[in-house]
């Protein structure tokens, strides 16, 4: 019996690129090419730089999984959020990739839309991916997953506020000092009727207290006034506005601090479309500094977060190359006046 004549290699099977060819094209070893796509930081950036510049021009793409085999992780680490639909999550992702894509690693975000159920669910699928480490920023308290991944050997750390006693790394701004800035402010521009608007997480209940602190301290007479919320979007800040508006007038506050800027940009909305003048009539100060809020038909003030900075720590951290900075874990605040609480002649 005879064989015909065999099969034909498809062109893209007889020109896959292999580590030898991508070693060849850029003058270096074979196992300088592996390590550039297992081990990065084991090759200079010089070295780094020309093999992948190789791999590139000749279309290689190294075998993940293989590696992962071999290793036990990935290069990717997971970055979990929970409404990325607020910019700050954003800029934290924006900050974590910079400072990953820096060391030869990448960031595999998910967003559990503020619903544990699909948090608990992503921490498995980042187990599945093995990821090297975890990122952080859940809906409420740590996820009993997220701490059985970290006994097995995964590592996380925890953007926010780490609730009681923890073994965890957990980065954060100061949340108290940013508050007492953001009511001193007004304090300090006349302000005497206060009012705090925010939601049920531990970072604003910390800007919350920080906000009493201010009031306490006052020298002259001041109230403060809380208002709780569910969530803290553009949409309930807006319905916040429209229960103040229907006060009489000497209810009516002078000064608004809000949990955060989307709160706050939905407030000066509702405020404004009902006849208010900001800041002639009230003061509003936001939280977080995300783009829109200078943007804004009256730019907010508000206090700067330092969302990029923690994700770029949280990185490091990981890696195991954070600075002394990143160990304290509280990154400092910074006030940002604009014309929502400028003062009134």
């Amino acid at each position: 019996m005879t064989s015909g004549p065999a099969p034909k290699q498809s062109k893209a099977a007889a020109s896959a690129a292999t580590v030898g060819d991508v070693a060849a094209l850029a003058g270096v070893s074979r196992a300088t090419v592996s390590y550039t796509f297992t081990q990065p930081d084991r090759v200079s950036p010089e070295l780094r730089e020309r093999v992948l510049a190789a791999a590139d021009e000749l279309g290689y793409v190294g075998n993940d999984a293989a590696r992962r085999l071999r290793v036990g992780h990935s290069l990717a680490l997971g970055l979990l959020v929970s409404n990325m639909s607020n910019p700050v999550y954003a800029e934290i992702a924006a900050g974590a990739e910079a400072a990953a894509a820096a060391h030869g690693r990448f960031i595999l975000v998910v967003n559990s839309d503020e619903s544990s159920a699909r948090e608990r669910a992503y921490v498995k699928f980042f187990e599945s991916q093995q990821v090297s480490g975890i990122i952080a920023a859940p809906v409420g308290d740590v996820p009993a997953e997220l701490l059985g991944l970290r006994e097995r050997g995964t590592p996380f750390v925890l953007v926010g506020v780490a609730p009681g006693p923890h073994s965890y790394p957990a980065i954060s701004g100061d949340n108290e000092q940013g508050g007492y800035l953001a009511a001193s402010h007004l304090l300090a521009q006349g302000r005497r009727r206060l009012v705090f608007a925010g939601g049920p997480h531990p970072h604003v209940d910390l800007r919350l207290a920080g906000v009493q602190r201010a009031v306490a301290e006052s020298p002259a007479p001041a109230s403060l006034e809380i208002i709780r919320v569910q969530m803290q979007t553009a949409k309930v800040g807006e319905a916040v506005a429209r229960t103040l508006l229907r006060r009489p007038a000497s209810s009516f506050p002078d000064g608004i601090v809000a949990g955060n800027d989307l709160l706050a940009l939905g407030l000066l909305h509702g405020l404004i479309v009902g006849g208010i003048q900001v800041p002639a009539d009230l003061s509003l100060v936001g939280y977080d500094d995300i783009e829109f809020a200078d943007f804004a038909i009256v730019p907010l003030t508000t206090i700067r977060h330092p969302s990029a900075t923690l994700g770029a720590s949280a990185v490091r951290i990981l890696l195991g190359i954070e600075s002394e900075q990143d160990t304290k874990g509280r990154f400092e605040p910074e006030l940002v006046v604009r014309a929502t609480s400028l003062p009134v002649s």
